[in-house]
């Protein structure tokens, strides 16, 4: 929640100009690649999708209110995780492997019965657990172009690249210092002539 904590850490990417207009078709876009929650008796272990920036629960995006006064668009990327842990996983399935083989009068089960044992405890423990949720600032100009992705993560950015190339169908951009420079409007010649500086030394050089 980088926007409302104040955290300046992120990702700056190149998305290709919008047409005018294109309120209701990305509207629409975020929708039909909104958030949904993972079903705990699936096998699926996490998911990922698009949420307003107020409401974390909410797919529907408003064409009205999508562009902000500052000429942004700013939603969020929620990815849920629903994994037990291994050693939770390991501790029920002992004590469940205890009392199944104590109740057949046996001191342990045999690995293919203890293999459907441990499916079966995962299963209800994944009932009964919630998932981690992350929720990702992601704030794109589209008078500039600029996106900015709110987190230095790798894994966050492929999934973040993934969902944005396929919701809006195009290409983004990762773009470093120079590339920002030239899209908050300063001249190529002076761009080209930052990158002959050389780079100064503020720590002294031991002897």
């Amino acid at each position: 929640m980088a926007l409302h904590t104040g955290t300046v850490s992120y990702l700056r990417f190149v998305a290709p100009p919008v047409e005018p207009g294109f309120e209701v078709k990305a509207c629409e876009a975020l929708a039909g690649h909104r958030f949904i929650e993972i079903d705990p008796r699936s096998e699926v272990d996490k998911a990922h999708g698009w949420v307003t920036f107020d409401d974390a629960f909410c797919g529907e995006f408003d064409p009205q209110t999508l562009v902000r006064g500052s000429g942004h668009v700013i939603v969020r990327l929620r990815v849920d995780t629903l994994k037990v842990p291994a050693a939770t996983l390991k501790a029920y399935v002992d004590q469940a492997a205890r009392a199944r083989a104590q109740g057949s009068g046996r001191d342990r089960l045999a690995k293919k019965e203890l293999d459907q044992l441990k499916l079966e405890v995962k299963k209800q423990l994944r009932v009964r657990s919630l998932p981690r949720l992350q929720l990702v600032d992601v704030a794109w100009n589209i008078g500039t172009g600029e996106v900015r992705l709110f987190t230095t993560s790798k894994a966050i950015a492929a999934l973040f690249v993934d969902a944005f190339e396929k919701t809006f169908e195009t290409q983004l951009r990762l773009v470093g210092l120079l590339d920002v420079l030239a899209l908050r409007g300063m001249a190529q010649a002076e761009i080209d002539a930052l990158a002959l500086i050389d780079p100064e030394r503020f720590h002294l050089i031991p002897r």
